[in-house]
């Protein structure tokens, strides 16, 4: 049975908020016969586990409680309830440099951070040569690191980190910065170190990284744990919470039993409950745009990125196939031909690829009745840079006698008529990984094509 190296029992971190700094001075002259704080939270009741050799990744919305989850557990702050117990030699990297002298060289504080931590004097000497060669800074390495950029000092700091042992290493959001090719030597780095049994724990928002490498993930949500087991279902279940975050209040209504689906619409492609996220009333990103346009109001109901096993992921290789589906529900009768879009964005708000079902000639009916519900899936083969993306669906109509003539009239004159009724452009994230034979192309996207090369013989006299 693998060793437990950190345990967590009912942890709980309390702030004081005052209102100003002489509400401060007043409750301590009172001798605590009157508050003039009000009691802020950051999470409570949390209890883990983590094994020797596990990587843990702890996700969760901006101001769920992570960061000081980790700074309790690195006795940085002192936890107001709970307790927490680790064994064996902890390093965290919870804030670039914050250990460095900007005035010294990498190499300075290279050695000099190693002995603040408890490392005897010659301990790192015998490794530098390691650290100076990961960390790929070159003649930097010799220079005072207020020269350094972020991403410089990001790499310092984790192969310092990297190349001393340690039994649990905490990690927190140190990957943001830094160059691709940087951060998979230190995805790298960390599985070499999960196989020497060193214990890593995550803090980030790169989800993709999560399911990648990750063993467990704990979900904490408005300062309570609400998930830990299996990294792709945390996935599901932060979508999920994201979603209901943007939800629209509704009057609630009696729920009705769903019908069977008609014959034609059972050999349909829907994933099954456990990997949809779920929106409850959610809002659309652009519904300014669909009120101007006089839309039929509907809203989008649940939504999935699949696999081609049908399973909820959110990281894919270039050149996997990919199902994109959602699902809208009408509130109100819909007197046209039903059309819904897949969206897919990149880092930089780029449209990289977007698609109708009336560009694909899709069957659909002429209208759709109030209470209806429209499910869509779009499978696609994702031959698409490396890199994360955004993705989004919209749902529009056109008149039955305009969408008999695609094909005949011209897209312009068709593409004016067509009416938007939803817009959600931020739905989803995913991530691209690269082949591992290496690049198929260079650019956004993969063109089909064909290449052949020919030699011309020179011609002698």
């Amino acid at each position: 049975m693998s060793e437990t190296v950190l345990r967590v029992e009912n942890l709980g971190k309390c702030f004081k908020i005052y209102r100003n700094p002489w509400d401060r001075a007043r409750e301590w002259v009172s001798w605590r016969d009157r508050t003039y704080h009000t009691p802020f939270w950051a999470f409570r009741n949390i209890s883990f586990e983590v094994k020797r050799g596990e990587f843990l990744g702890i996700i969760g919305e901006n101001g769920a409680g992570k960061s000081t989850l980790l700074k309790i557990i690195t006795g940085i702050l002192k936890p107001t309830e709970g307790t927490y117990q680790l064994n064996g030699r902890v390093l965290s990297l919870l804030e670039l440099g914050r250990d460095f002298n900007f005035e010294l060289s990498g190499r300075a504080n290279a050695l000099y951070s190693a002995e603040l931590l408890g490392f005897p004097p010659g301990y790192v000497q015998s490794r530098l040569a390691e650290i100076e060669a990961f960390s790929e800074l070159g003649e930097f390495f010799d220079r005072p690191m207020k020269l350094y950029s972020s991403g410089m000092k990001s790499r310092l700091a984790f192969s310092l980190f990297a190349f001393l042992d340690c039994d649990v290493l905490i990690l927190d959001e140190v990957l943001a910065v830094g160059d691709i090719f940087f951060q998979q030597k230190c995805y790298a780095r960390m599985e070499t170190l999960i196989e020497k049994q060193t214990t890593i724990i995550l803090v980030t928002h790169q989800l993709a990284a999560v399911q990648q490498y990750c063993n467990e993930v704990v979900l904490l949500h408005g300062g309570e744990k609400v998930f830990q087991g299996e990294p792709r279902q945390g996935i599901l279940q932060f979508y999920q919470l994201r979603q209901q975050q943007s939800a629209v209040p509704q009057p609630k209504s009696e729920p009705k039993p769903a019908p069977s689906p008609p014959p034609e619409v059972q050999d349909f492609f829907w994933p099954t409950d456990e990997n949809c996220v779920v929106f409850e009333d959610a809002k659309a990103d652009d519904a300014d745009e669909a009120e101007a346009a006089e839309s039929y109001a509907a809203c989008l109901t649940r939504y999935a990125m699949c696999n081609q096993d049908g399973k909820f992921t959110a990281v894919f290789q270039a050149g996997e196939q990919a199902y994109l589906c959602c699902e809208f529900k009408l509130t109100e009768p819909m007197e046209e031909v039903p059309i819904v879009a897949v969206m897919i964005t990149n880092q930089f708000n780029v449209l990289v690829h977007s698609k109708s079902t009336h560009q694909q000639n899709a069957i659909a009916p002429d209208s759709v009745a109030q209470g209806d519900t429209i499910r869509f899936y779009h499978h696609i083969d994702l031959n698409i840079a490396p890199g994360q993306y955004v993705l989004g669906f919209a749902l529009c109509s056109l008149s039955p006698a305009l969408y008999a003539c695609l094909g005949k009239l011209p897209w312009a004159e068709i593409n004016n008529q067509i009416k938007i009724c939803r817009i959600y452009d931020q739905v989803g994230a995913f991530h691209v990984k690269p082949q591992n034979t290496g690049p198929t192309h260079y650019g956004l996207c993969d063109l089909p094509g064909e290449g052949k090369l020919q030699v011309v013989k020179a011609a002698y006299d």
